[in-house]
Protein backbone atom coordinates (compact mmCIF):
# COMPACT_ATOMS: atom_id res chain seq x y z
CA UNK A 1 0.00 0.00 0.00
CA UNK A 2 1.20 3.25 -0.90
CA UNK A 3 1.16 5.55 1.91
CA UNK A 4 -0.06 9.43 1.31
CA UNK A 5 3.45 11.13 1.05
CA UNK A 6 4.70 8.64 -1.55
CA UNK A 7 1.80 9.79 -3.40
CA UNK A 8 2.59 13.08 -2.76
CA UNK A 9 5.82 12.63 -3.97
CA UNK A 10 4.83 10.83 -7.17
CA UNK A 11 2.12 13.41 -8.07
CA UNK A 12 5.02 16.53 -7.89
CA UNK A 13 7.35 14.38 -9.89
CA UNK A 14 4.75 14.44 -12.92
CA UNK A 15 4.35 17.93 -12.92
CA UNK A 16 5.79 19.12 -16.35
CA UNK A 17 6.86 22.74 -16.79
CA UNK A 18 7.21 24.46 -20.12
CA UNK A 19 10.67 26.72 -19.95
CA UNK A 20 11.80 29.30 -22.09
CA UNK A 21 15.25 30.92 -23.10
CA UNK A 22 14.33 34.62 -22.09
CA UNK A 23 14.82 37.03 -25.81
CA UNK A 24 17.95 39.03 -26.30
CA UNK A 25 15.26 41.44 -27.30
CA UNK A 26 11.29 41.39 -26.32
CA UNK A 27 8.88 43.65 -29.19
CA UNK A 28 5.91 44.00 -27.99
CA UNK A 29 4.59 41.75 -30.89
CA UNK A 30 6.17 38.81 -28.99
CA UNK A 31 5.17 39.62 -25.51
CA UNK A 32 1.64 39.94 -26.89
CA UNK A 33 1.27 36.75 -28.08
CA UNK A 34 2.77 34.77 -25.77
CA UNK A 35 0.86 36.03 -23.29
CA UNK A 36 -2.08 34.33 -25.47
CA UNK A 37 -0.53 31.37 -25.49
CA UNK A 38 0.61 30.87 -21.75
CA UNK A 39 -2.75 32.67 -20.33
CA UNK A 40 -0.94 35.62 -18.40
CA UNK A 41 -1.28 39.22 -18.26
CA UNK A 42 1.08 41.61 -20.28
CA UNK A 43 2.69 42.71 -17.39
CA UNK A 44 3.47 38.98 -15.47
CA UNK A 45 4.57 37.77 -18.84
CA UNK A 46 6.74 40.46 -19.57
CA UNK A 47 8.47 39.44 -16.17
CA UNK A 48 8.71 36.05 -16.73
CA UNK A 49 10.37 36.97 -20.38
CA UNK A 50 13.34 39.48 -18.73
CA UNK A 51 16.45 38.27 -17.64
CA UNK A 52 19.13 36.11 -18.76
CA UNK A 53 18.64 32.05 -17.63
CA UNK A 54 15.86 30.05 -18.53
CA UNK A 55 12.94 29.86 -16.23
CA UNK A 56 9.83 28.25 -16.32
CA UNK A 57 6.86 29.85 -17.92
CA UNK A 58 3.69 27.52 -17.17
CA UNK A 59 3.74 24.51 -14.78
CA UNK A 60 1.13 21.44 -14.48
CA UNK A 61 -0.28 21.01 -17.75
CA UNK A 62 0.11 17.25 -18.99
CA UNK A 63 2.83 16.45 -21.19
CA UNK A 64 0.98 16.38 -24.83
CA UNK A 65 -0.39 20.03 -23.91
CA UNK A 66 2.61 21.16 -22.38
CA UNK A 67 4.20 20.20 -25.95
CA UNK A 68 2.19 21.78 -27.62
CA UNK A 69 3.00 24.58 -26.46
CA UNK A 70 6.39 24.78 -26.42
CA UNK A 71 6.00 23.60 -30.02
CA UNK A 72 3.44 27.22 -30.22
CA UNK A 73 6.17 29.08 -28.88
CA UNK A 74 8.72 27.87 -30.91
CA UNK A 75 6.74 29.38 -33.89
CA UNK A 76 6.58 32.91 -32.15
CA UNK A 77 10.49 32.57 -31.88
CA UNK A 78 11.11 31.41 -28.91
CA UNK A 79 13.90 28.68 -27.53
CA UNK A 80 11.08 26.51 -25.68
CA UNK A 81 11.41 22.87 -23.85
CA UNK A 82 9.27 20.22 -22.23
CA UNK A 83 10.81 19.45 -18.56
CA UNK A 84 9.61 17.58 -15.85
CA UNK A 85 10.28 18.72 -11.92
CA UNK A 86 11.61 14.92 -10.98
CA UNK A 87 14.27 16.04 -13.86
CA UNK A 88 15.07 19.45 -12.40
CA UNK A 89 15.09 18.62 -8.50
CA UNK A 90 16.25 15.01 -8.59
CA UNK A 91 20.33 15.02 -9.47
CA UNK A 92 22.27 11.56 -9.00
CA UNK A 93 25.87 12.57 -7.69
CA UNK A 94 28.18 13.33 -10.18
CA UNK A 95 32.11 12.96 -10.56
CA UNK A 96 33.28 15.14 -7.97
CA UNK A 97 37.02 16.09 -9.55
CA UNK A 98 39.97 16.88 -6.76
CA UNK A 99 42.40 17.32 -9.85
CA UNK A 100 42.38 17.47 -13.63
CA UNK A 101 45.14 17.02 -16.13
CA UNK A 102 44.83 16.53 -19.97
CA UNK A 103 46.82 13.63 -22.28
CA UNK A 104 45.93 12.22 -25.47
CA UNK A 105 43.38 13.63 -26.68
CA UNK A 106 41.15 13.61 -23.41
CA UNK A 107 41.14 15.21 -20.30
CA UNK A 108 41.48 12.70 -17.23
CA UNK A 109 39.77 13.69 -13.56
CA UNK A 110 40.72 11.89 -10.46
CA UNK A 111 38.70 12.40 -7.25
CA UNK A 112 40.02 12.55 -3.54
CA UNK A 113 39.75 8.40 -3.30
CA UNK A 114 41.84 7.17 -6.52
CA UNK A 115 39.03 6.78 -8.60
CA UNK A 116 39.33 8.87 -12.47
CA UNK A 117 36.71 9.39 -15.95
CA UNK A 118 38.43 10.18 -18.69
CA UNK A 119 36.51 12.74 -20.92
CA UNK A 120 37.46 13.35 -24.66
CA UNK A 121 38.28 16.49 -26.19
CA UNK A 122 35.44 16.11 -28.56
CA UNK A 123 32.81 14.77 -26.34
CA UNK A 124 32.02 17.97 -24.09
CA UNK A 125 29.33 19.54 -24.91
CA UNK A 126 28.94 22.32 -22.44
CA UNK A 127 31.67 23.90 -19.39
CA UNK A 128 29.08 25.64 -16.99
CA UNK A 129 30.66 28.16 -14.92
CA UNK A 130 28.86 29.72 -11.54
CA UNK A 131 29.01 30.63 -7.93
CA UNK A 132 27.65 29.35 -5.06
CA UNK A 133 27.78 32.05 -2.02
CA UNK A 134 26.90 30.27 1.05
CA UNK A 135 25.92 31.76 4.79
CA UNK A 136 28.26 31.95 7.38
CA UNK A 137 27.86 32.86 10.93
CA UNK A 138 31.23 35.06 12.60
CA UNK A 139 30.66 35.20 16.60
CA UNK A 140 32.48 38.23 17.60
CA UNK A 141 32.65 39.96 21.55
CA UNK A 142 33.40 42.75 22.71
CA UNK A 143 34.20 43.59 26.25
CA UNK A 144 33.19 46.37 28.09
CA UNK A 145 33.87 48.20 31.57
CA UNK A 146 30.30 48.81 33.29
CA UNK A 147 29.16 50.36 36.66
CA UNK A 148 29.31 47.59 39.22
CA UNK A 149 25.71 48.99 41.04
CA UNK A 150 24.97 46.92 44.24
CA UNK A 151 29.20 46.68 44.93
CA UNK A 152 29.05 50.60 44.26
CA UNK A 153 26.46 50.52 47.00
CA UNK A 154 28.40 48.37 49.60
CA UNK A 155 31.26 50.24 49.10
CA UNK A 156 29.83 53.16 50.38
CA UNK A 157 29.41 55.22 46.76
CA UNK A 158 32.86 54.82 46.00
CA UNK A 159 32.84 53.74 42.39
CA UNK A 160 33.36 49.90 41.34
CA UNK A 161 33.55 48.88 38.17
CA UNK A 162 32.98 45.35 36.42
CA UNK A 163 34.13 43.80 33.09
CA UNK A 164 31.07 43.03 30.76
CA UNK A 165 31.63 40.75 27.57
CA UNK A 166 28.44 40.77 24.89
CA UNK A 167 28.32 38.45 21.90
CA UNK A 168 26.77 38.77 18.76
CA UNK A 169 26.75 36.79 15.51
CA UNK A 170 26.86 38.10 12.40
CA UNK A 171 26.42 36.36 9.37
CA UNK A 172 28.30 37.10 6.10
CA UNK A 173 28.11 35.15 2.67
CA UNK A 174 31.24 33.04 1.37
CA UNK A 175 31.86 32.51 -2.39
CA UNK A 176 33.06 29.56 -4.41
CA UNK A 177 33.28 29.56 -7.67
CA UNK A 178 32.10 25.84 -9.32
CA UNK A 179 32.51 24.30 -13.07
CA UNK A 180 29.85 21.23 -14.47
CA UNK A 181 31.28 19.33 -17.60
CA UNK A 182 28.47 17.91 -19.39
CA UNK A 183 28.31 15.74 -22.87
CA UNK A 184 25.49 15.89 -25.17
CA UNK A 185 23.70 12.67 -23.55
CA UNK A 186 21.73 14.44 -20.40
CA UNK A 187 21.59 17.16 -18.08
CA UNK A 188 23.43 15.68 -15.47
CA UNK A 189 27.16 16.86 -15.72
CA UNK A 190 29.36 14.35 -15.87
CA UNK A 191 31.94 16.19 -13.58
CA UNK A 192 32.16 18.83 -11.19
CA UNK A 193 34.52 20.69 -9.49
CA UNK A 194 34.85 23.59 -6.78
CA UNK A 195 37.58 26.10 -6.13
CA UNK A 196 38.43 25.42 -3.12
CA UNK A 197 38.25 21.30 -3.15
CA UNK A 198 41.08 21.42 -5.80
CA UNK A 199 44.33 20.21 -5.40
CA UNK A 200 45.73 22.86 -8.05
CA UNK A 201 49.70 21.88 -7.61
CA UNK A 202 49.47 20.22 -11.17
CA UNK A 203 49.61 23.23 -12.18
CA UNK A 204 53.65 24.17 -11.74
CA UNK A 205 54.87 27.35 -12.36
CA UNK A 206 51.87 29.04 -12.80
CA UNK A 207 50.24 28.37 -9.26
CA UNK A 208 49.74 30.98 -7.21
CA UNK A 209 48.62 31.78 -3.51
CA UNK A 210 45.24 32.26 -4.53
CA UNK A 211 42.66 29.43 -4.57
CA UNK A 212 40.47 31.90 -6.95
CA UNK A 213 43.31 32.71 -9.20
CA UNK A 214 44.18 28.91 -9.54
CA UNK A 215 40.85 28.05 -10.56
CA UNK A 216 40.41 30.80 -12.86
CA UNK A 217 43.55 29.26 -14.48
CA UNK A 218 42.04 25.86 -14.54
CA UNK A 219 39.09 27.23 -15.93
CA UNK A 220 40.85 28.61 -19.05
CA UNK A 221 43.05 25.48 -19.73
CA UNK A 222 39.33 23.57 -19.45
CA UNK A 223 38.43 25.79 -22.56
CA UNK A 224 41.62 25.01 -24.11
CA UNK A 225 41.64 21.40 -23.89
CA UNK A 226 37.42 21.14 -24.64
CA UNK A 227 37.81 24.06 -28.07
CA UNK A 228 34.13 22.26 -29.06
CA UNK A 229 31.93 22.90 -25.81
CA UNK A 230 29.86 26.11 -25.04
CA UNK A 231 31.04 27.63 -22.50
CA UNK A 232 28.96 29.61 -20.10
CA UNK A 233 29.22 31.40 -16.82
CA UNK A 234 25.94 33.60 -16.17
CA UNK A 235 25.50 31.90 -13.08
CA UNK A 236 28.36 33.30 -12.31
CA UNK A 237 26.06 36.57 -11.50
CA UNK A 238 23.87 36.82 -9.19
CA UNK A 239 19.90 36.56 -9.98
CA UNK A 240 16.43 36.60 -7.96
CA UNK A 241 15.21 33.18 -7.73
CA UNK A 242 12.58 32.76 -9.64
CA UNK A 243 11.49 28.72 -9.00
CA UNK A 244 8.68 28.78 -6.38
CA UNK A 245 9.35 26.85 -3.48
CA UNK A 246 13.18 26.53 -4.14
CA UNK A 247 15.82 27.28 -1.37
CA UNK A 248 18.71 29.24 -2.65
CA UNK A 249 21.03 25.72 -3.26
CA UNK A 250 17.85 24.15 -4.85
CA UNK A 251 17.45 27.03 -6.76
CA UNK A 252 20.89 27.45 -8.10
CA UNK A 253 20.07 23.17 -8.82
CA UNK A 254 17.56 24.35 -10.58
CA UNK A 255 19.33 27.07 -12.77
CA UNK A 256 22.17 24.76 -13.97
CA UNK A 257 19.96 22.07 -15.08
CA UNK A 258 17.43 24.60 -16.90
CA UNK A 259 20.56 26.06 -18.82
CA UNK A 260 21.85 22.98 -19.73
CA UNK A 261 18.13 21.72 -20.70
CA UNK A 262 17.85 24.71 -22.78
CA UNK A 263 21.17 24.21 -24.53
CA UNK A 264 20.10 20.58 -25.52
CA UNK A 265 17.32 21.79 -26.75
CA UNK A 266 18.92 24.38 -29.21
CA UNK A 267 21.39 21.32 -30.46
CA UNK A 268 18.06 18.31 -30.96
CA UNK A 269 16.25 21.78 -32.69
CA UNK A 270 19.25 22.22 -35.08
CA UNK A 271 19.50 18.50 -36.04
CA UNK A 272 16.36 18.06 -36.61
Amino acid sequence: MTSGAGERRRDHDDIVHVAIAPPKTLGEDLLKRVASLVGKDIVDTRLLLAGEIPRILVSGLDAGAAGSMARSLGEAGLMAFVCRDSELRNRPAGFRAHTARYGDGGVIFGDRRGGEIRIEAADAFLILRGRIRSPTREKTSTTKMKLNVPATVLAGGFPIMRRVTDKTAQESFQAEDFVRIYDRRSSDPRVEMFQNRMDFSSLGPDLTPSAPTNFAIVVAKLREWFPLAIFDERLTRRFMTDVPAAGPEEALEIHCRLIALGYLAVKTREHQ
